[in-house]
């Protein structure tokens, strides 16, 4: 009896950071811009279903895998402008993501899009935050010490990530504001000028 009593208090105990998390393999996605005229369609990370296979292989026996069976496919996006009856490609370039971001967001005349955060690993890493320019190409890449108003240890966490972001939205043209929330429920906002690439 007392052993389950002990068994009880130390599971009431556990520390926040050993919490478990569960994440859906990484799907195709599309953000939309304010007004819809724009979105971008992220692609995840695609690695072949017998890479691992091909990779650990002898040499003799790598020759059975096909040139599909070796290549992993890097995360990526395509921007699309809403014109017309169908969409028209803008660019196309892969993401620093290792698999994908969490979320993404388009500038309503489409000259920015801003991901956040990766797949299976909230608030680590340095694609935190990450800006993209009207060709995408790379402007800015944060991670969360960069951008956080508080200590990093004040953040709810769990087995893969750390839970900082509670909202982001575009408030006015160019600019973004981000809320951050702690693991006993205070936020604080801050706003990020993507022209001037910067908190103001």
């Amino acid at each position: 009896m007392k052993s389950k009593i002990v068994l009880l208090l130390l599971t009431a105990w556990w520390p926040l950071s050993m919490l478990a998390d569960k994440w859906p393999p990484p799907r195709v996605q599309d953000y939309y811009s304010s007004d819809r005229n724009y979105f971008v369609r992220v692609f995840p990370r695609t690695v072949p279903e017998k890479y691992y296979k091909w990779q650990q292989a002898a040499p003799k026996q790598k020759r059975r895998f096909s040139a599909q069976d070796t290549v992993i496919v890097p995360c990526y996006a395509v921007l699309f402008a809403r014109t017309g009856s169908s969409p028209r490609m803008i660019w196309r370039q892969n993401l620093v993501n290792q698999v994908a971001p969490v979320e993404a967001m388009v500038s309503d005349d489409g000259k920015y899009v801003v991901t956040f955060n990766n797949h299976h690993s909230v608030g680590y890493g340095q694609d935190v935050m990450v800006v993209y320019n009207h060709q995408g190409s790379l402007l800015r890449q944060y991670n969360l010490e960069q951008i956080s108003p508080f200590p990093l240890n004040r953040y709810l966490a769990s087995r893969s990530s750390i839970w900082w972001q509670c909202k982001t939205s575009l408030v006015e043209a160019g600019k973004l504001k981000l809320c951050f929330v702690t693991r006993d429920s205070v936020t604080q906002s801050k706003v990020y000028s993507l022209a001037k690439l910067d908190f103001e």
